[in-house]
């Protein structure tokens, strides 16, 4: 009976407890009371925003170009890189930026949201920022998909788009951005670099469509002129290194510079003996601010006056350079300097582009191609620190004659910016480097292949696009390098 009864009990007090479940509301369980309510805008820009690091000293690149080369580990300067995944892209940045614009565009969100920046600004450099990642994704793979990507599982197989419109789109994307900035209104908070100043993004803009129009001289000479003069009609083209858009870091080990990184536990780049070489034959006072002087050899060779170039020596590209202090290393400023900053825009790539655009006969808005030239020199050496003689005594040792000249020039100012050197020395071939004797394959790459997963995942789209583009691997020209 005792038993009994405790059996009962407890079988009550289980309806009891069920009964009550049913009137209980768990609504907020599992909500945090100290979270956001609502999308946080300006924490998707920022976190969007660091991964501009990965394209600004991307190494493959500019090891492919052969402004530096690597110590022992010599992989990706015998171009044994041949796929990598965007899906980082997609899942990462690209998804953040699409969510700003979608919270500042949402009536429902965005009066939420401005509280971190005007709507329409926000906007506008989310679509700036996402416009820069995709100029740089095509460059390096060639079509993407875009115009079905971000469709989840509604369309998990998206087509490629064609990189012809894909720059059709950038063209139309950065012109709508920049046209709905609202002057005066605050400007985006998650705007680490720039403190929301729209004036600097607009300026980012213009540079941006300068750049992708000449990346079309040749396989869309009317599209390229066209855009590139509207870029210069802007009057935004930067013109003096105190106006260079450049990549500010700080001073933690969170926010530092990535080449402080590469340097913190192993110093394994160092400088190529291509530029080294190139440099020494030209006697370009540019070779002692770009490189330090090596700590255990000296050159077998020197072709400046008094030898002052004894200690600058260049490895050999893809080598194993084991005893790296035997070589030059990149200045050490730049290494070893946590918030040393990164260009982006300067005012020698804008010269040498309007130089070239000049060769072309397209309205620059005033100067010629030679003299435009000798500006894109002058302004390269002042930035690095060249003396007034040195640049002068230089300029008239080094005249301009034709498209080769403005080519080397471009590819000697654009020291460590790999993903645009290697674009514009695909596109206009020069100047010429040698490819590594060490490489299996002893080309150059053209470009980046896709990761096998695309080919396994999206096997009906991958090869449509292989049947428009060409065979998926490194050496495969894209659609604007026809030369």
């Amino acid at each position: 009976m005792k038993s009994l009864n405790i059996k009962i009990g407890l079988i009550t007090s289980l309806m009891v407890l069920f009964t009550a479940c049913e009137t209980i509301d768990y609504e907020d369980t599992n909500v945090n009371p100290n979270g956001p309510t609502a999308g946080i805008s300006s924490q998707l820009l920022t976190n969007a925003m660091i991964s501009m690091t990965t394209i600004l000293v991307d190494e493959t690149p500019i090891l492919y170009m052969q402004h530096i080369t690597q110590g022992q580990y010599p992989g990706a300067s015998r171009y044994n890189t041949l796929n990598e995944s965007y899906d980082s892209w997609y899942t990462g940045p690209l998804m953040d930026l699409n969510r700003v614009i979608d919270l500042n565009s949402d009536p429902e969100t965005a009066e939420d949201v401005i509280a971190y920046g005007n709507n329409a600004n926000q906007i506008a450099v989310a679509r700036i920022v996402r416009a820069y990642f995709v100029h740089y994704m095509t460059d390096k793979w060639g079509a993407l998909p875009w115009s079905e990507a971000f469709m989840g599982i509604d369309n998990p197989q998206p087509v490629f788009d064609t990189q012809e419109s894909i720059y059709n789109f950038l063209f139309t994307e950065l012109d709508e951005a920049v046209a709905m900035v609202e002057m005066g209104e605050p400007g985006p908070t998650g705007d680490y670099l720039y403190g929301g100043d729209m004036d600097t993004w607009i300026t980012f803009a213009a540079n941006m469509k300068m750049v992708m129009a000449l990346r079309l001289s040749d396989v869309s000479p009317g599209l390229a002129q066209s855009m590139f003069e509207e870029a210069v009609a802007t009057g935004r083209l930067i013109t003096d290194n105190s106006d260079n858009i450049e990549y500010t870091y700080g001073t933690d080990d969170a926010s530092d510079s990535p080449w402080m990184d590469n340097f913190r536990t192993r110093e394994d780049y160092i400088l190529s003996r291509t530029m080294v070489e190139y440099l020494r034959d030209n006697q370009d006072p540019r070779l002692f601010e770009y490189a330090e002087e090596a700590r255990d050899s000296v050159s077998p060779v020197t072709n400046f006056p008094g030898d002052i170039d004894l200690g600058y020596v260049g490895a050999p590209n893809g080598q194993v350079n084991g005893n790296v202090p035997s070589y030059s290393f990149i200045r050490s400023e730049i290494i070893y300097t946590p918030d040393y900053p990164t260009p982006i825009f300067t005012a020698a790539q804008v010269y040498f582009s309007l130089a070239e655009a000049a060769s072309y006969g397209w309205n620059v808005g005033g100067g010629t191609a030679a003299s435009l030239y000798e500006d894109g020199i002058e302004a390269s050496m002042e930035y690095w620190g060249v003396d007034a003689t040195g640049i002068t005594d230089y300029i008239a040792a080094h005249p301009y004659t034709g498209i080769d000249e403005i080519a080397y020039e471009k590819w000697v100012a654009l020291y460590l910016n790999g993903p645009e050197a290697w674009a514009e020395w695909r596109r206009l071939d020069a100047p010429y480097l040698e490819p590594s004797a060490f490489a299996s394959d002893p080309r150059i790459p053209v470009r980046m292949a896709y990761d096998p997963s695309i080919a396994d995942n999206n096997e009906a789209n991958y090869n449509a696009m292989v049947g428009f583009q060409g065979p998926d691997n490194n050496y495969t020209k894209l659609w604007w390098d026809v030369n």
